[in-house]
C-alpha cells in the first residue's frame, strides 16, 4: 500500500509531462506550417505561380515527415482532411486559380490552428 500513492503520483505526472510536450510539439510545427502557408498566400496574391508551386512541394515534403508523427497524437481524421486540402491547393496552384487557391490556403490554416488547441491541456478540453 505505500507503494501505491507514489506511483499514482509518478504516473499522473508523467501523463502530464507527455502531453505538455506532444502539445508544444503539435503547436511549433503547426506554426512552421502556417508561416510556409503564408508564403504560398503572397506568392498567389502576386500571381507567382511557379514559386507558389514550388512551396506548396516543400510544404507537401514537410507535411509528409510532419504528419507521422501527428497521427500518434490526434485523430486520424484531421489528417486526412489536411491531406485533401493540400491536394486541392496543388491542384488549383497547377491550374492558376486565384480565388480558389486561396480559399483552399484558408482552409489549411484553419486546420493547422485548431490541431493544436484542441489539444491543449485546458479544463475546457476535458470535459
Amino acid at each position: 500500500m505505500k507503494y501505491v500513492i507514489p506511483l499514482i503520483t509518478t504516473i499522473t505526472v508523467l501523463i502530464i509531462l507527455v502531453d505538455i510536450a506532444s502539445y508544444n510539439y503539435l503547436y511549433s510545427s503547426s506554426n512552421n506550417m502556417e508561416k510556409k502557408l503564408e508564403t504560398i498566400e503572397q506568392n498567389i496574391k502576386s500571381e507567382k505561380w511557379m514559386n507558389a508551386k514550388a512551396n506548396a512541394d516543400d510544404l507537401e515534403k514537410t507535411w509528409g515527415k510532419i504528419s507521422s508523427k501527428w497521427a500518434i497524437l490526434i485523430e486520424h481524421r484531421e489528417i486526412d482532411d489536411i491531406d485533401m486540402s493540400l491536394s486541392k491547393l496543388k491542384s488549383f496552384i497547377d491550374t492558376k486559380d486565384k480565388d480558389l487557391s486561396l480559399s483552399e490556403l484558408k482552409t489549411l490554416k484553419e486546420l493547422y490552428g485548431h490541431i493544436p488547441s484542441n489539444e491543449k491541456l485546458t479544463l475546457e478540453n476535458i470535459l
